[in-house]
């Protein structure tokens, strides 16, 4: 399954060693992210290093592996261009606008635990807990 992956994602796996991390590592997962992925994580490593305990250089680390390891591709903000003014025209969240944008751009859903972006129904927003569930369908069957 292939999917866009929201910061707060990759916020979650840094705050603890649990589903969202195993789910990032998942071969079953084909993961996209738009550039600003980057930037959206760092500007949040500070609140991070506070709830996890962990020094801003063991973040930023883990940012690291959890990148290379999800074999995640990169879509660069060229590429999504052509498709910011129709995810601003739907995103509920203006910082979201990007991860609209890279979903457009692949024509697959989002990855993320912002209830609010579930508001509109162009794009396919999905939980942790969704995935979890539709994975466990995918190897039952």
């Amino acid at each position: 399954m292939e999917i866009i992956v929201d910061a707060n994602i990759f916020i979650a796996a840094l705050l603890k060693n649990g589903a969202t991390r195993k789910l990032l590592l998942n071969d079953e997962l084909a993961l996209y992210a738009p550039e600003y992925v980057i930037e959206d994580i760092f500007n949040h490593i500070q609140e991070c290093e506070k709830k996890s305990h962990l020094p801003r250089s063991s973040l930023e680390e883990l940012v690291k592996i959890l990148i290379i390891e999800s074999k995640m591709i990169i879509i660069p903000k060229d590429e999504l261009r052509q498709y910011i003014k129709k995810a601003d025209e739907i995103t509920p969240d203006p910082d979201d606008v990007m991860y609209f944008a890279a979903a457009l751009k692949q024509n697959i859903g989002i990855w993320s635990n912002d209830k609010a972006l579930q508001q509109q129904k162009i794009v396919k927003v999905y939980s942790t807990n969704d995935l979890i569930k539709l994975l466990e369908n995918t190897t039952d069957s």
